[in-house]
């Protein structure tokens, strides 16, 4: 306790547990064995305990393990992992060298003592994707406010990677003066905002993990962002190569010579390693450098592929915004087309779309269309996929619709090969289209199912249903493994929203994006990428039984 005191910079606190430690050393010392009851009457005896140490005694029968736990998980993870190897004092080292992330341990310690302290790993991840992205988002906000904003900032690590659940929030600030913009922060932020700070480095607390923020200068960015984004695999196999070509790869620098080689960016840096550049979603891929020095690399899927947005929700469900906020949101992004998709009846949504208000939905959508003539609107629905596998709104509803989309948000309890059937009655329905967020995973919360996913994906591309890759934080499913299964299988593939809030569209087809480029899907496997007739074209022939044509 005397030690997580001193790395949180609990001074005074610190110093009471350090006496503590040494009075109940010294009636251990003479008494090895003694029970706890007969150590604390032999320091009241000896008048070891002043009032605060007894406070802490007492503290320390009610907190045991549980507060000591919780101290730790306010420490970023490079410093714990100190802890945990009892390098002291810690607030030094961290002050001195900045060890707030695992990557900086690398700097350190041995390659297999890092893997041991730090495993990386799914079950190593704590921050789920959107709260990272908020977290992230609102820390730029703070210390640009304490500190300044600096010349630029850069997500790093598993946020930049779209991973859907990571281990930490990492930033980087560039300035001119990081050392200075440091100072300034961590004399600014509140004390029970700042964690701990170094020299070019603070944490931030956040839950459930720190948010670390390195700064450094505009030339240390190109090895930087290779350094921080990791994962720590590619950085240590990128390192192995430039030592292979003379060159020593450090987190400030790429050195020759023990001089830095000028570099323009972080393609610049890959060059000089006679590499393409390697998209950051590709980079924890084993033997991705081997991919990239064959010229194996896949031009990726961007944001600016896509054509349009099919499932989003309104006010007429549990959506922020009205049918005309969410187009005029869609419009701004550039999009072409778009769909409103509000949830059907059954839904354990906070709010529904009744059968009775669809027809009133399509008179507003229709009204909206002549007011926004250059975006085409379509107008669908999220169906629930009842116990049965029935959907839970009418064949002749469905057919006035131009786009049908089915979610199982409910299970009820089936195994995973009822859950199957019931899938695959559904996709057999001429008028389903798409099936939402298959696995109906949750990032950090709950899996998903646990299907014969390459049933379920083999009946797609048969029947012309597409399967979505979902932006959603409380979804982000397809993950990447089940994308690249779909991908190959040929199941037609759409990558959404899902957004209920327009101010969050682009960034939720954002987070969808990234998890194509993490399958390694191409624009050409991405259904809604292409222009709004090759999607009603896709509806039409399921709907008159033709086979769909990619």
């Amino acid at each position: 306790m005397a030690g997580l005191c001193r790395a949180l910079g609990r001074g005074p606190e610190a110093t009471h547990w350090a006496q503590l430690s040494t009075a109940i050393r010294r009636v251990l010392d003479h008494q090895p064995r003694t029970p706890w009851s007969l150590v604390r009457r032999s320091l009241d005896g000896q008048g070891l305990l002043a009032v605060r140490d007894s406070e802490l005694l007492d503290r320390v029968r009610r907190a045991d393990h549980d507060e000591i736990a919780h101290m730790l998980r306010r420490l970023p993870a490079g410093a714990r992992a100190l802890i945990r190897q009892g390098l002291h004092p810690l607030r030094h080292r961290v002050a001195d060298e900045d060890v707030l992330l695992d990557a900086d341990l690398e700097r350190h310690l041995a390659t297999d003592l890092v893997d041991a302290l730090l495993p990386e790993g799914p079950e190593d991840a704590l921050v789920p994707l959107g709260r990272a992205w908020m977290q992230a988002k609102q820390a730029r906000k703070e210390l640009s406010a304490a500190a300044g904003a600096p010349d630029d900032w850069h997500m790093v690590g598993g946020l930049r990677r779209t991973d859907p659940v990571s281990p930490d929030v990492a930033l980087l600030a560039v300035t001119g003066d990081p050392e200075g913009w440091t100072r300034r922060a961590a004399g600014a932020l509140p004390r029970d905002t700042l964690v701990v700070a170094g020299a070019r480095a603070v944490a931030v607390a956040a839950d459930p993990e720190p948010i670390v923020v390195h700064a450094l200068p505009a030339t240390a960015v190109p090895t930087s962002l290779v350094w921080y984004t990791g994962p720590r695999t590619h950085v240590r196999d990128v390192k192995a190569r430039a030592q292979a070509l003379g060159l020593d790869f450090t987190r400030e620098a790429l050195l020759e010579g023990g001089r830095a080689v000028a570099l323009a960016d972080e393609a610049d840096f890959y060059a000089r390693l006679q590499l393409p550049f390697i998209p950051v979603e590709l980079r924890a891929r084993a033997g991705i450098l081997d991919t990239a020095v064959a010229g194996g690399l896949p031009t990726l899927l961007d944001v600016s592929d896509i054509r349009g947005d099919l499932h989003m929700h309104t006010v007429y469900s549990d959506g922020r915004d009205s049918v005309a906020g969410m187009v005029h949101a869609a419009r701004a992004l550039g999009y072409r087309y778009m769909a409103i998709t509000d949830h059907s009846p059954t839904s354990r949504a906070s709010r529904v779309l009744t059968i009775e208000r669809i027809a009133e939905q399509a008179g507003e959508i229709a009204a909206v269309r002549a007011l926004v003539p250059d975006i085409t609107i379509l107008h669908g629905i999220e169906c629930d996929i009842q116990e049965d596998g029935t959907l839970d709104v009418p064949d002749a509803v469905l057919e006035r619709l131009d786009i049908v989309l089915a979610s199982m948000h409910e299970s009820y309890g089936h195994s995973p090969a009822r859950i199957l059937q019931r899938y695959e009655r559904v996709v057999r329905h001429p008028l389903v289209n798409v099936i939402t967020h298959p696995a109906n995973r949750s990032p950090g919360r709950q899996p998903g199912y646990a299907l014969a996913f390459a049933r379920l994906f083999e009946e797609a591309a048969r029947t012309g249903t597409a399967v979505e890759i979902d932006g959603a934080p409380g979804h982000l499913d397809l993950d990447a493994p089940l994308a690249e299964m779909a991908a190959a299988i040929g199941a037609p593939i759409l990558v959404d929203s899902d957004c209920h809030m327009a101010d969050r569209l682009g960034r939720q087809m954002r987070f969808g994006v990234g998890l194509a480029r993490r399958a390694g899907l191409t624009k050409d496997q991405v259904l809604n990428t292409r222009e709004v007739g090759a999607i009603t074209a896709f509806v039409a022939a399921k709907r008159h039984g033709r086979p769909w044509q990619p």
